[in-house]
């Protein structure tokens, strides 16, 4: 059985050989290695809406009246006397809400003279600022300005968050992820859970209490386990120590690496508490994940976990009450990508969740290196404070993005840890380098994407993050064809989190009209009786977009039989699902359909599934090279592994970013054979 190394802080010398991960091919890239693309600058952050203006007169007096009852109130309050306080004219305020083309009240008189006026309601700030330069078009006002919302920096209060420069933003000399602006935007969600498979975690680490749900460990050899049984719901890390009589690890002997609760706290820790250091996230929940221990861990137990995180079923395991959005996988081993690990990916990337991955620590090409080189997940290379490769990180044009990873000492990246050198001791903090650090800053920033849009899928995600990252600087020895896109960027990628909307953009290609093949067993399996009848439709798509389409809504060659089909894609960033509930016919196990693929995109990025109980039974790539337009192709899987059982089945796609595909699906049916 195939074994998994954690990717443990290059501190231990150790790892640094067998501990890399490698960098996957992500369900999202440029296709045209357009650094101009990758590279785009990153916008400022835009204020809040603001419903209020100053405005002065260069002439004061001339346009107020003296505010009788606002002066007696004020006297009245203070007990004594106090300036007089005015309101404008009417013939003013009439004069500023024509020149404002909207009707303007009086808030207040405020110092220096000037006065507070109020929009009939809130706009964007830039609006109010045009309508303030409106009103300077007065000769006789002397000024005008929005009355803008300003909010305490957001900065904390973590003794030594000043020690963790890799959170800071982006200047020479000091490349970090920039999350102080991100974070008054958003600090996290509630809703959102971030999965960290790994050694578990010390939960009485006063950055780490009270800020996990329920997880568990999949370790199943007690010898790795270390904890003296098997798989169990205790996730707590026992420590992952070896000794010369380990022969499991050729480097022994090793000390407790600590390593799940050092990536935890970079994600999690406990933040404006006045306690050690803050964490990307402050409010959504860390999922503990155990998957490696002593001589790291198996891929069967890594994949259960992975899993198991998202939510799908295990065998022997209670469910998951809490299933992670963000799945953050700080470990790997040199190899290729099983079908094991590619299947489990893209099952969980199909139920929502964005799986982010460490490149590697051999200063290697990411290629060879496990679950880092599998499709769908987004993988990290490690970046230095002066925002070149750090010399360790494995590198290439598998890696999607650059997060801050550190070098040795105070250079490197601080967080959670403990001084025990085999069982847990005292709680302490530590700086560690290595892709393993720079892997949580990606999934933390990820989890506040999600944290103000939740509906955005795995795809948009890694869309988002590789547009807004940050540029390599001048001379740095990474670019984008070793290091990704750039250096993550937080305040820009939640910023374009909180603002993307579906692109209203779609395409197809052509579709000849075959002969009609009977629905079968299920409800509306031809889509002849319209949208409403058998499916339940999930989509991202516009409201003037179909998913089931009749004739005038399909592209010009219409369906393959009847009046109806299902289409799936046709614009950038499509996600889309159909489901109902049905039973198998044991004499009919065979799902059967027809489908056409039109696509100009290259594989790996855009993919079809056919799901039974949100499991991926298959994945049908659409892409270029699969493409079967003008003809209909009869297809069919094989289901009798459910042959009388009540199923949920699900027919889905997505599609990245850039080049367009469609999957189109007709005629539906159970049959007896393939």
């Amino acid at each position: 059985m195939e074994r998994t190394s954690l990717l443990l802080p290059i501190a231990t010398v150790a790892m640094l050989l067998t501990g890399a991960i490698g960098a996957p091919t992500s369900l999202v890239r440029a296709q045209d290695g357009n650094d101009a693309a990758v590279r785009r600058a990153v916008a400022p952050v835009e204020p809040p809406p603001t419903d209020e203006l100053i405005v002065k007169y260069r002439q004061p007096e001339k346009f107020r009246v003296l505010d009788a009852e606002a002066t007696h109130k004020a006297i009245q309050a203070a007990g004594r006397d106090v300036p007089p306080a005015h309101i404008l004219t009417a013939e003013a305020m009439q004069a500023l809400s024509a020149q404002a083309g909207l009707a303007l009240t009086h808030v207040r008189e405020m110092s220096g003279e000037a006065h507070v006026l109020r929009l009939p309601q809130p706009l964007p700030y830039d609006d109010v600022a045009r309508i303030a330069k409106q009103l300077e078009q007065l000769p006789e006002v002397e000024y005008a300005s929005p009355s803008g919302r300003r909010f305490i920096a957001l900065t904390p209060n973590d003794p030594q968050y000043g020690q963790q420069w890799h959170y800071f933003a982006p200047a020479p000399g000091n490349y970090g992820a920039n999350l102080p602006t991100a974070w008054d935007i958003t600090t996290g969600s509630a809703g959102i859970v971030v999965a960290v498979l790994d050694t578990g975690i010390l939960f009485g680490h006063p950055d780490l209490a009270g800020r996990t749900v329920p997880g568990y460990d999949f370790i199943t050899s007690a010898y790795t386990a270390n904890d003296g049984n098997g798989r169990d719901s205790d996730a707590s890390d026992p420590g992952d120590w070896t000794t010369m009589s380990d022969t499991c690890d050729p480097y022994r002997p090793r000390n407790s690496s600590w390593h799940g609760t050092h990536v935890a706290g970079t994600i999690g820790a406990a933040s404006n508490n006045s306690t050690g250091v803050a964490g990307v996230n402050w409010v959504s929940q860390i999922l503990p994940v155990r998957v490696l221990g002593r001589c790291g861990g198996t891929d069967a137990d890594i994949i259960d976990g992975l899993r198991w995180a998202a939510g799908l079923s295990v065998s022997g395991v209670p469910a998951n009450a809490n299933p992670a959005r963000v799945l953050n996988l700080s470990l790997g081993g040199f190899g290729s990508c099983t079908s094991a690990w590619q299947n489990a990916i893209n099952q969980v990337v199909a139920a929502g969740a964005v799986v982010v991955v460490a490149a590697g620590n051999s200063n290697l090409n990411a290629s060879g290196f496990v679950p880092a080189n599998c499709n769908n997940v987004i993988t990290v290379a490690a970046t230095n404070r002066q925002g070149s490769k750090a010399s360790y990180s494995n590198f290439g044009t598998n890696v999607e993005i650059s997060a801050p990873g550190g070098e040795s000492g105070s250079d490197g990246v601080l967080s959670t840890l403990n001084a025990g050198t085999t069982t847990p001791g005292t709680h302490t903090y530590a700086f560690y380098k290595g892709t393993s650090m720079a892997t949580p800053h990606v999934a933390g920033v990820a989890s506040l994407m999600l944290s103000v849009k939740p509906s955005l899928t795995p795809a948009q995600v890694l869309n988002l993050l590789q547009s807004t990252a940050t540029p390599f600087p001048t001379g740095s020895t990474c670019d984008t064809t070793i290091c990704g896109a750039g250096i993550v960027n937080a305040a820009a990628a939640v910023q374009a989190a909180q603002n993307s909307a579906p692109m209203n953009k779609r395409a197809y290609f052509p579709i000849v009209r075959r002969q009609t093949a009977s629905a079968g067993g299920l409800v509306n399996g031809g889509f002849e009786q319209g949208p409403n009848v058998g499916w339940t439709i999930t989509s991202n798509y516009p409201p003037d977009f179909c998913l089931i389409c009749n004739q005038s809504e399909l592209p010009p060659a219409g369906p393959r039989s009847g009046s109806w089909a299902a289409w799936f894609g046709g614009f950038n960033n499509a996600d889309a699902s159909l489901k109902q509930t049905v039973t198998v016919p044991t004499s009919a196990p065979y799902l059967g359909f027809w489908h056409n693929i039109s696509s100009n995109d290259l594989c790996n990025y855009d993919f079809a599934y056919v799901k039974v109980n949100n499991i991926v039974v298959q994945t049908i790539q659409l892409c270029s090279s699969t493409a079967t337009y003008p003809t209909w192709v009869q297809t069919s899987v094989n289901l009798s592994a459910y042959a009388g059982q009540s199923v949920l089945l699900e027919l889905a796609a997505t599609t990245d970013f850039s080049s367009i595909s469609s999957w189109l699906v007709d005629d539906v049916a159970f049959q007896a054979g393939p």
